[in-house]
């Protein structure tokens, strides 16, 4: 007897798609408190450390279009399995590398296999859902999404306190297999369509070609993707920063890189309390302004501790405060932005979803390599990073998106 699937508007189906999702998070800031670690032990800078981190972001940009368009032709659910049973291989790799280029080549090929988790788990709710139940259903997956890798850091740090970085990857491994098997059991195929023409590299590019030509499909996947590089800036960073500037251990590190994920699981809370309350253009006018202001005024902090005094609790708090508000708003973007990205072009949302998504992905490897390599031991290169992804992401809102944003709850 085949084993019974969810019901697709469950709250249990909801929930397993928010998990899938959040597979590609969970491989981001599970490792991140980790960086330190595995530069000493590989004797390497904390910028070759950090590729295991970008590296990972450039192979889930790469699976990212592949994984649309394959689901458009086969279907969502046997790409998405194939991407988590590569995650879950590649993890194994990851656990026991003997040497730096081995692991970022594991991390490349784990991020291509994750890029599925991301990309369908959007399609899905496309398929699945209209679009004001999409807004409501995307934002129950963006608490999701923000509560694991809250969780997970800290988690992180304290395995480090007690094993060596290896047993982060090995938890990372068995979660991942669990969200495997659930996957295999209880997701149903939700496209209905499929297009049998998907996978030809023509219509790839035919596809891709009208979403960058859709302006609001664009718009708002730059906007959401921007301020996802301002928080991977940080993201990239903060570990060193603890250790350097601070002399904070990885566990400490591990709760600073937990609290941005908790300040992103507050921004998603308020986006599901407010959607179908306020129309899209005031959250979003909400959301750029808290992002502009955030980066600032952690850039002037940043500022301040490497001309100022080092040290203390206090002066820790003047770069993560404003970071937490800066991430605080992507939790408010990325679910309305997700939805309004794909709103014009459901005709071709498998691709357009992987495009936004790839942007997203390759603005936080650029910011957070940026960050990486411009840092001298202290966060100015994680402040300025950050102060240039907000202001882009306000200028793209305000000369694009805005324009596309419903004025009125309900409107189109």
């Amino acid at each position: 007897m085949p084993p019974r699937r969810f019901v697709t508007d469950s709250l249990a189906f909801i929930l397993l798609i928010g998990f899938v999702t959040a597979v590609q998070a969970m491989s981001t800031t599970l490792t991140l408190p980790a960086l330190p670690a595995i530069a000493r032990e590989f004797g390497v800078a904390p910028d070759i450390a950090q590729f295991t981190l970008s590296g990972f972001l450039i192979g889930v940009a790469s699976g990212q279009i592949l994984s649309g368009a394959l689901s458009d032709r086969f279907g969502r659910r046997p790409v998405l399995l194939t991407g988590l049973v590569l995650s879950v291989a590649t993890g194994v790799g990851c656990t026991f590398a003997s040497s730096m280029g081995l692991l970022i080549a594991m991390r490349v090929l784990q991020g291509f296999g994750c890029a599925a988790g991301m990309i369908l788990g959007r399609a899905i709710v496309r398929d699945a859902f209209a679009r004001d139940k999409a807004l409501k259903a995307m934002s129950g997956i963006a608490l999701t999404v923000s509560i694991v890798p809250m969780l997970g850091p800290p988690i992180a740090g304290m395995l480090l306190e007690l094993m060596s970085w290896r047993a982060v990857f090995a938890l990372l491994t068995l979660i991942t297999t669990v969200i495997t098997v659930l996957v295999y059991v209880k997701v149903p195929e939700t496209l209905k369509q499929p297009d049998t023409r998907a996978t030809d590299p023509r219509r790839i590019l035919l596809n891709c070609t009208e979403t960058l030509r859709n302006p609001a499909s664009i718009g708002f996947s730059l906007m959401a993707s921007l301020i996802y590089g301002g928080v991977f800036s940080y993201l990239a960073v903060i570990p060193f920063v603890a250790r350097d500037s601070f002399g904070l251990s990885g566990a400490v590190a591990g709760w600073l890189i937990g609290a941005g994920s908790l300040a992103i699981w507050f921004g998603a809370t308020l986006n599901n309390r407010l959607t179908g309350r306020w129309p899209v253009r005031r959250l979003l006018d909400l959301s750029s302004t808290l992002a502009i202001a955030g980066a600032l005024a952690t850039l002037a902090a940043t500022l301040f501790v490497a001309w100022g005094p080092q040290g203390g609790t206090a002066t820790l708090a003047l770069i993560v405060i404003p970071a937490m508000v800066f991430s605080f708003t992507f939790g408010i973007t990325q679910p309305t932005a997700i939805v309004m990205a794909l709103q014009p072009l459901p005709h071709i949302a498998g691709t357009a979803s992987a495009l936004g998504a790839s942007f997203q992905t390759l603005s936080g490897a650029l910011f957070s390599s940026i960050a990486a390599a411009l840092y001298t031991g202290t966060p100015v290169s994680m402040g300025v990073c950050m102060a240039i992804a907000g202001a882009l992401s306000f200028s793209i809102y305000r000369s694009v998106a805005r324009h596309y944003s419903p004025a009125h709850v309900g409107g189109k």
